[in-house]
């Protein structure tokens, strides 16, 4: 199978998916290639990018190789590890979905645009519990629900990596402060409030899922933060999922399969549900640390199988 793996930057620490992914489709026989999702541009009729075709191997892959230009209809299977610029995402994801109509995207467009969004969980409470959550730019709207009381998380609806994400209440001295930056200053950010769960003091879950199948999971404990983020401080640990959390996960790997979600992590505080990341889950470095063993070809398996 010709592979596409879609990247922002060229990443070729051995921790990283990109690496990983590279290393174990390779050994499945799979010819991969490296493209740039900032790079994404319409040529008439035909989708291309800039990068780098058939790499031999992700721990000999040499930077100063000239780029080329691909073109993505003409591989079996596009993979998309990044978004990029967030500036362009609207226009990147238009073209893919162009690309979705000869050639298989993963994840799929529905999948990058919707389950991506902290918004849609709120829609999927048929499936599980999600945090009670508030989401507008209009800052006076959400000084109203601080105000009314409780703990609440405030943060963008599109970060990652634990950044910008604030443990806030009423009490909180600075709160419209916080609030106002992370609106930005033309106020044209949105901000989302989401209940703050005390359960997640004892630890929030990571659970990858490759096709609706269980990959891993482990556990991220807090330290002095609020944050679970592994990059904002938070240790992880081996953990197993309980008979409810197995259905759980099963329920919500069937339905992110029909929305063509094949690599998933979900951040799990049983019963809530807090995120279900699409877009370059991180986790198969920490399960291999953790001693789980090498994941990805499981990944590359149950995916590219399928």
């Amino acid at each position: 199978m010709q592979l596409l793996f879609i990247s922002q930057l060229f990443d070729v620490k051995a921790e990283s998916n990109l690496a990983l992914l590279t290393e174990a489709a390779i050994s499945e026989g799979h010819r991969v290639s490296w493209g740039s999702i900032d790079h994404l541009r319409l040529n008439h009729q035909r989708v291309q990018t800039q990068g780098f075709y058939e790499v031999a191997s992700s721990q000999n892959f040499e930077r100063s190789g000239s780029a080329a230009t691909l073109d993505c209809l003409s591989f079996d299977c596009v993979w998309v590890l990044s978004l990029g610029e967030r500036a362009s995402f609207l226009d990147k994801l238009q073209l893919l979905r162009i690309v979705e109509g000869q050639t298989r995207v993963i994840n799929s467009t529905e999948a990058l645009l919707h389950l991506r969004s902290k918004y849609a969980l709120t829609q999927l409470s048929h499936l599980f519990q999600h945090p009670k959550t508030y989401g507008s730019r209009d800052p006076e709207t959400l000084f109203k629900v601080i105000e009314a009381g409780g703990d609440w998380i405030l943060k963008p609806p599109a970060g990652s990596l634990g950044q910008g994400v604030f443990l806030i209440n009423r009490e909180t001295s600075n709160y419209r402060d916080i609030l106002r930056h992370v609106n930005g200053i033309k106020r044209d950010q949105y901000v989302l409030l989401q209940a703050y769960i005390p359960e997640i003091k004892n630890g929030e879950k990571r659970v990858l899922l490759a096709n609706g199948k269980l990959i891993g999971t482990y556990l991220r404990t807090q330290t002095d933060d609020h944050r679970t983020n592994l990059m904002q401080g938070a240790t992880a640990q081996a953990t197993v999922l309980s008979e409810e959390e197995v259905a759980l996960i099963d329920r919500l790997g069937e339905h992110c399969k029909t929305l063509g979600a094949c690599f998933v992590g979900i951040d799990l505080v049983y019963p809530f549900i807090i995120e279900i990341n699409v877009v370059n889950p991180g986790g198969l470095n920490t399960l291999d640390q953790l001693g789980a063993g090498k994941k990805a070809h499981l990944v590359i398996r149950h995916i590219l199988s399928s």
